[in-house]
């Protein structure tokens, strides 16, 4: 699909952003962009996604990130330390943005064009609601009025057009190979528009993607497996919002086709609201409060979440902070923060309903409606740049895949002579995948984040009992100006990923290969608004199994030009 067919695609969205606007002229409000509450004893990390240096949004915010396995186009999950990646609430333009069903937030479809990105840390989240111990992102999407075009390798072309300063669009596309055991090309397409615009004393935002992504390795009607696989989906996100109240809705629709053929897809929609207020009661006492909820439908499943919320924010010798939250279906979750100087600690506990997906499965995966919720414990303590953290989890939600059990239902029977008589009976049962619990697990480690000058070093260590992360992280980064011309230079790696179910390592090889990429950037500004930029990405061109059957690609070159006006 096109982005001429958004008109048709995305009607009920528009539908809903008109009922948004006539609640909006109902309301007296008042008129000021929603701030998010920053609370006491938090890491919080701002960024601006810059469309010259990166591709999607978590290439921004996770500054270790190396390779996605299958390519662009693939999934991309933002998991920090050591956490599963539904441990992580992600907000976009002030509504909750995970996928309805699954719980997941893609960033492989979050084309960078223009976004401010916040990171808050750790068990800082549990105030935005059911698992979000592991930390929130939020993202708000603004228009500058520019153009922008980018050329790289792999055919991969991004133009992103905003004529006005409330309209853009993007388009950007590429090609690669998405596995290692075959040298098919395939191709991924992404259209997407965004509209920001003031609307009586609110402001409405509107955010449309359409996507189209070839993979391999799929299942056939017949259960044979082929390479001709795609899968074809929507996203998009409404919300109107003022300072006091915000409404919005998400949408995610995806289809998979084998070789052209339609095998299944998923559906899902989430309608939300928040409504608050923060209350100055003195200088050194701040009260939030508020409630919120939402409706989320995952095919023909319905799943209703809501709560209410407090955050006092006070400084008597030091400064405090706590926070309660108390929702439907025992979705509860406490924080407490303090703060003095650069020291600062806090602790939080997390609730996490089992999502639509885990319970109900779909054509591949069995339901399982007898699944318990996910309670967890965060703490985090540290001073400026250092920092530790912990999450233990009483009872964990994972994915296992189908196998086959062969029983022998009578055995063979053999004469006094040992020659068979009859031969063994045996029966084959098959258990499809689903999502099961698996008990507790607990993750912690260590953070070490600060710059000097022109370098920027962050270490990470992580102890988990998740497979595929990185015990050990390591990123460091210079950058330079000179003669008007900027210059940077930045390595990251990922060393001692504990091997999955399906990784099948050497022998003697205790741990999956390391990831590292060291990536060059020269950039120009010039006084007239345009903005010249080159970038070879994996300089050193290493080339690793990142999951099985998928590796990372090779060296990469990208020239960047923006003009803003």
């Amino acid at each position: 699909m096109k982005i001429s067919n958004f008109d048709r695609n995305f009607m009920p969205l528009y539908l809903t952003a008109i009922v948004m606007v006539a609640l909006c002229f109902a309301n007296d409000l008042k008129a000021e962009d929603i701030e998010e509450v920053v609370v006491v004893a938090q890491q919080v990390e701002t960024t601006e996604a810059d469309a010259l240096t990166s591709t999607t949004i978590v290439e921004s915010i996770l500054p270790e990130f190396t390779w996605t396995a299958g390519g662009s186009g693939a999934f991309q999950g933002y998991n920090e330390r050591g956490a599963q990646t539904v441990h992580t609430t992600v907000y976009k333009n002030g509504i909750p943005a995970n996928t309805p069903g699954s719980a997941w937030y893609d960033f492989g479809h979050e084309i960078v064009s223009g976004q401010n990105v916040k990171v808050i840390s750790g068990a800082n989240g549990v105030m935005y609601g059911s698992g979000s111990i592991a930390g929130t992102v939020l993202i708000e999407d603004t228009i500058e009025r520019s153009i922008t075009s980018k050329l790289g390798s792999n055919s991969e072309r991004y133009i992103s057009v905003a004529p006005t300063s409330w309209f853009q669009y993007t388009d950007y596309t590429t090609e690669q190979q998405a596995r290692n055991d075959n040298t098919e090309i395939d191709t991924y397409e992404n259209q997407s528009a965004k509209i920001i615009a003031d609307v009586g004393d609110f402001t409405l935002i509107m955010s449309a993607t359409d996507y189209a992504y070839d993979y391999d390795n799929c299942y056939t009607a017949g259960w044979s497996q082929s390479n001709d696989c795609l899968q074809d989906g929507e996203k998009s996100t409404v919300s109107i919002r003022n300072e006091y109240f915000t409404i919005g809705r998400t949408e995610d629709k995806a289809e998979y086709y084998t070789e052209g053929v339609s095998t299944y897809q998923n559906e899902s929609s989430r309608d939300y609201f928040r409504a608050g207020d923060t209350v100055d009661l003195s200088n050194l006492l701040q009260v939030t409060y508020g409630v919120d909820g939402s409706k989320d439908q995952y095919n023909e499943h319905e799943q209703d979440n809501y709560g209410a919320f407090l955050s006092v924010n006070a400084e008597f010798a030091l400064k405090y902070n706590f926070g309660i939250r108390v929702g439907n279906a025992d979705q509860n979750a406490l924080r407490l923060g303090v703060e003095s100087g650069n020291f600062f600690l806090n602790v939080g506990t997390s609730f996490r309903r089992p999502n639509l997906y885990e319970v109900h499965g779909d054509s591949w995966v069995s339901a399982n409606e007898d699944l318990l919720p996910e309670e967890g414990t965060g703490y985090e303590v540290g001073y400026g740049a250092i920092s530790l953290f912990m999450y233990d989890f009483e009872e964990a939600i994972e994915y296992a895949s189908g196998y086959t059990t062969t029983t022998i239902i009578a055995p063979a029977t053999y004469d006094a002579d040992g020659n068979l008589l009859t031969e063994e009976v045996t029966e084959d049962v098959y258990t499809p995948a689903a999502y099961y619990n698996t008990g507790s697990y607990s993750t912690q480690g260590f953070r070490f984040a600060n710059t000097w000058g022109p370098v920027s070093l962050m270490l990470k260590v992580n102890d988990t009992d998740q497979v595929r992360i990185p015990e050990y992280v390591a990123v460091i980064s210079w950058e330079q100006n000179y003669n008007g011309v900027d210059y940077k230079i930045k390595y990251a790696g990922q060393f001692d990923r504990t091997p999955g179910q399906y990784d099948f390592l050497p022998e003697g090889q205790e741990f999956l290969d390391d990831l590292k990429k060291l990536n060059v950037y020269v950039g120009k500004k010039f006084s007239s608004g345009i903005n010249l930029n080159f970038t070879i990405e994996n300089a050193t061109d290493q080339e690793v199994e990142v999951l099985p059957g998928y590796s990372s690609q090779g060296r990469e070159y990208r020239l960047a030009l923006t003009y803003t006006w």
